[in-house]
C-alpha cells in the first residue's frame, strides 16, 4: 500500500488544530473612531463608516444601554470613542469611561460636587507622547480638568493635581466671582502643546470679556489670550465706547471652534454683547462680537475676521462651531470654512484670507429706536447665497391657519398691539414678533459636511418669539410681586412666564411643589445644566425667587424689595418666550423645525423636510408638523444622517440624497445631544445621549444601535 504524503496527512491535523485555537478580531475599519467633538478637527460630523447605510439601516436595534443610577441633569455631551473604550459625561455630572462593545462601565472621576454647574457639550482628547499619558479635557463648572484617559485619575503634572482655575487669565478679579460666573459649554481643540478654549460668560451685565485662551496641555499654564473686547489701543477698540472692558461683557466662544492643523489656524465664532438686548452703553459696532475669527492657533494673533451681525440687539450669538471643508469653484478645488447662523444663513469664506466665497450685502436696516440712548448700526451683513434656510421675520404669509379664529387672532394681536415684526428692528417697550428667533434657525448642534461632496446638513427652528423690554424701576415699583418679576426677568427666558417651558427649558410647574425651598435655593445658586448659575444674586433676590416659586409670602424687612440691585442696566427683558395664539399653538404656520442640505459648491439648498411631529397637532390630523429642536445631526459614508434633537424624543436616520426617514426609534427621554458613530472590529455602532426624564421615571444615560 502506497504510502500518503506526510503534508498531506499533516494538513488536516493543522487545520483542526488552527479551529481551537481562539480566534483574533477582525483590525478595526479605518477611521473607526469619534475621537473629538464633531468627529474630526474640521467638525466635519461625518464619519467615513458605511457598514449601517441605506440598504440596511432599518435593521438597527438597540445593543447597549448605560443608565444614570441617581437623578441628575440633561446631557448634552457628544461621547467619545477611542479603541474601544467611550468617554462621557453622566447626567450626575461624573466623567465615565465605558466599554464601548457593551456600555459597562472602566472607570469614574467626579469633578468637585460643589462647584457651579455648566451645560457641557463636549469633552477634548489628547493623545500622549513622550512618556505622557492620553489625556481627557474637560471644564466642570469654573475647573479645567485633565484626567488619564486608562484610569480616570487626575494628571499631577497640570496644574494642581490636574486642576486649572478656570477664571486664569480672565479679567474677573477674586472679589467678584460671586457676581461673574464663567465656565465652559463647548470643548476646545489641542493643537501640538496648547488646548484653545472659549468660555461662557453672562448675558446680562455684570458680566466680563468672553476672552479666547491657551493653555498648555502638559502644565496648564496659560500661554496667549485673544481679547474679544480689545483693550485700549488695539485693533477694534475703536467700535466701543472708552473702558469697554470694565464694563461691558459677552462676544465670548461658547459654541465650539475648528481648527485647520495643516494651516495652524483656529475658526472661532463668538456671541452677543451683555446686555443683549439694549447697548445704548456700547454704541458702536463691537468688534469682537458677533464674529468669525481666524487666529493664529500658535500665537492666538488675529488673523482675519467677519461680523455677521454689527452692533447685535437681538442675542444673535454664532452658537456653533464652524465647518472647515474642500469645494469646488470654476473647477477648482478651494478650501472654505462655513459658519451656519441662528439667522438661518450660511456664511462661506476662503480659509487664508476670509473672502466671501458668494457675495455678501451689506443691506439698510432700521435705526429709528424708541429706547434712550440707542444708537442701531444702520446695515447688516446678508449673503446673497445661499438662500436663508429659515423663514425671515413674521410675514402675513406665515401666520398660523390651524383655525380661522387663531389666523384672526394673530392679525388682530399685531394690529392694536402694534408688534414690530421685522428681522432687525430695534427692540422696544411694546414688543417684537422675531423670526428666527434667539432658539432658532441653527443653534449650538450646528451642521454636519460630507467632504465628499461638500453637502451641508444643518438643523433649524422656525418658531416666533416674542421680545418685549422693559424698565428695572417699573419692577421695583410692585413689592407685593418681587418674586414674580425676578423670575420674569432671570428665569422665564427658559421656563417660560407660565413656568411650564419656553422651548429652551423645561416645565417646572409641578417640580417646584416637590422640592423644598432649600433644594430650589441650592439649584439657583449652583445652575443645573442648562440652566447657569445665579450665585450673584443677592440672597434676598434668591429668597424672593424661591417664595414665589413655593408660594409663600416674602419677608420684605425695612422696605428691601431686593430689586434695586437686580441689574446694572436700565432695562430687562420679558423672556425667550415663543409667541402663540390664546389657544397655546403657535402663531406660525408649521413646519416649526426643519432639516436642510446645502450645496456649499453652488450655493444651493437641495432640500428642507420637516424635523420632529408635534403629538398634539398629530391628533388633529396635522402631520409632520416639525418641532423645536436642540441637539445637531452626524453624516455618514452609508448616506445617512442621524439625528435626535427634536423634542418628541426620536432618534432617527435620514437619507442624504432626499431627506427621507429611513429609520426612527423613540427614545425614553430626549436626545438632545450630538451622536456618534464608531466602530470595533468591522461592526459599527451609534449611540446618543439622552436626557432625564422624570415623568417617565427615566434617569438618563446613554443608547447604543449596531446591526445586531
Amino acid at each position: 500500500m502506497k504510502k500518503l504524503p506526510f503534508l498531506l496527512f499533516f494538513l488536516p491535523l493543522l487545520a483542526l488544530w488552527q479551529g481551537n485555537l481562539p480566534q483574533q478580531p477582525d483590525p478595526p475599519v479605518n477611521g473607526g473612531d469619534w475621537a473629538h467633538f464633531g468627529y474630526d478637527p474640521s467638525q466635519s460630523k461625518f464619519s467615513p463608516l458605511d457598514a449601517i447605510s441605506l440598504k440596511n439601516v432599518q435593521q438597527l436595534k438597540e445593543v447597549w444601554h448605560h443608565q444614570e443610577a441617581a437623578d441628575g441633569s440633561s446631557i448634552y455631551l457628544n461621547p467619545l470613542v477611542i479603541d474601544g473604550k467611550m468617554i462621557a459625561l453622566m447626567p450626575s455630572k461624573k466623567l465615565v469611561a465605558l466599554d464601548a462593545s457593551n456600555g459597562k462601565l472602566i472607570w469614574e472621576f467626579e469633578p468637585d460636587p460643589s462647584d457651579i454647574s455648566n451645560w457641557t457639550k463636549g469633552i477634548a482628547y489628547r493623545n500622549g507622547s513622550k512618556g505622557k499619558p492620553d489625556a481627557i479635557l474637560f471644564v466642570s463648572g469654573s475647573t479645567l480638568y485633565s484626567i488619564d484617559a486608562s484610569t480616570g485619575k487626575p494628571i499631577s503634572g497640570f496644574g494642581k493635581n490636574g486642576r486649572v482655575d478656570f477664571y486664569t487669565g480672565l479679567s474677573v478679579s477674586k472679589a467678584r466671582r460671586n457676581e461673574v460666573a464663567i465656565s465652559s459649554n463647548a470643548p476646545g481643540v489641542i493643537y501640538k502643546d496648547l488646548y484653545i478654549i472659549g468660555c461662557k460668560v453672562p448675558d446680562e451685565l455684570p458680566s466680563t470679556s468672553g476672552d479666547i485662551r491657551a493653555f498648555n496641555v502638559n502644565t496648564g499654564k496659560l500661554v496667549w489670550t485673544f481679547y474679544t473686547i480689545p483693550k485700549a489701543g488695539e485693533y477694534g477698540a475703536d467700535t466701543w465706547p472708552a473702558g469697554a472692558r470694565d464694563k461691558n461683557g459677552g462676544a465670548n466662544c461658547w459654541g465650539g471652534m475648528a481648527l485647520d492643523e495643516k494651516r495652524g489656524i483656529v475658526y472661532v465664532p463668538t456671541a452677543s454683547p451683555s446686555f443683549d438686548f439694549y447697548g445704548a452703553d456700547r454704541e458702536g459696532q463691537n468688534l469682537f462680537a458677533n464674529c468669525l475669527l481666524a487666529l493664529d492657533a500658535k500665537t492666538g494673533k488675529r488673523i482675519w475676521h467677519f461680523q455677521t451681525t454689527h452692533h447685535d440687539l437681538w442675542d444673535r450669538d454664532n452658537g456653533s462651531p464652524p465647518n472647515l471643508v474642500t469645494i469646488e469653484q470654476d473647477g477648482k478645488k478651494v478650501d472654505v470654512v462655513a459658519l451656519a447662523t441662528k439667522m438661518g444663513y450660511v456664511y462661506v469664506f476662503n480659509r487664508d484670507t476670509g473672502v466671501p466665497i458668494f457675495p455678501i450685502e451689506e443691506v439698510p436696516v432700521p435705526t429709528k429706536s424708541e429706547m434712550p440712548g440707542e444708537k442701531p448700526w444702520p446695515t447688516q451683513p446678508i449673503p446673497v447665497k445661499p438662500a436663508p434656510f429659515a423663514r425671515q421675520g413674521f410675514k402675513k404669509e406665515y401666520y398660523s391657519t390651524i383655525s380661522p379664529e387663531s389666523e384672526q387672532y394673530i392679525k388682530d394681536q399685531i394690529a392694536s398691539q402694534q408688534y414690530n415684526t421685522g428681522i432687525y428692528e430695534p427692540p422696544n417697550l411694546r414688543g417684537s414678533i422675531i423670526v428666527p428667533s434667539a432658539n432658532g434657525g441653527s443653534n449650538w448642534g450646528g451642521a454636519a459636511v460630507n467632504p465628499q461632496s461638500g453637502v451641508m446638513f444643518v438643523n433649524s427652528v422656525d418658531l416666533p418669539w416674542f421680545l418685549k423690554l422693559q424698565e428695572m424701576k417699573s419692577l421695583s415699583a410692585n413689592n407685593d410681586k418681587t418674586g414674580e418679576n425676578l423670575f420674569k426677568l432671570y428665569c422665564s427666558s427658559c421656563h417660560g412666564v407660565d413656568k411650564k417651558g419656553a422651548g429652551a427649558g423645561p416645565d417646572i410647574s409641578a417640580k417646584v411643589n416637590l422640592y423644598s425651598a432649600k433644594k430650589l435655593e441650592n439649584i439657583i445658586r449652583k445652575g443645573a445644566e442648562p440652566m447657569p448659575s445665579f450665585k450673584h444674586l443677592p440672597p434676598v433676590q434668591i429668597n424672593a425667587i424661591v417664595a414665589y416659586l413655593k408660594g409663600t409670602p416674602l419677608d420684605t424687612k425695612n422696605g428691601d424689595t431686593g430689586l434695586e440691585s437686580a441689574s446694572t442696566e436700565p432695562y430687562g427683558f420679558s423672556g425667550y418666550n415663543f409667541y402663540q395664539d390664546k389657544w397655546g399653538f403657535s402663531a406660525i404656520k408649521p413646519p416649526y423645525g426643519t432639516l436642510n442640505a446645502i450645496d456649499l459648491n453652488r450655493g444651493e439648498i437641495l432640500w428642507q423636510v420637516p424635523l420632529g411631529e408635534d403629538p398634539k397637532l398629530a391628533k388633529m390630523d396635522i402631520k409632520q408638523s416639525g418641532m423645536y429642536s436642540r441637539g445637531g445631526g452626524i453624516a455618514t459614508a452609508g448616506g445617512l444622517i442621524f439625528i435626535g434633537a427634536t423634542a418628541d424624543g426620536m432618534f432617527r436616520a435620514f437619507d442624504q440624497a432626499n431627506g427621507k426617514i429611513v429609520w426612527e426609534t423613540q427614545l425614553p427621554g430626549n436626545g438632545t445631544a450630538i451622536p456618534s458613530t464608531y466602530a470595533i472590529g468591522q461592526k459599527q455602532y451609534v449611540t446618543i445621549a439622552v436626557s432625564p426624564n422624570p415623568g417617565k421615571g427615566y434617569k438618563g444615560g446613554y443608547i447604543t444601535y449596531s446591526l445586531d
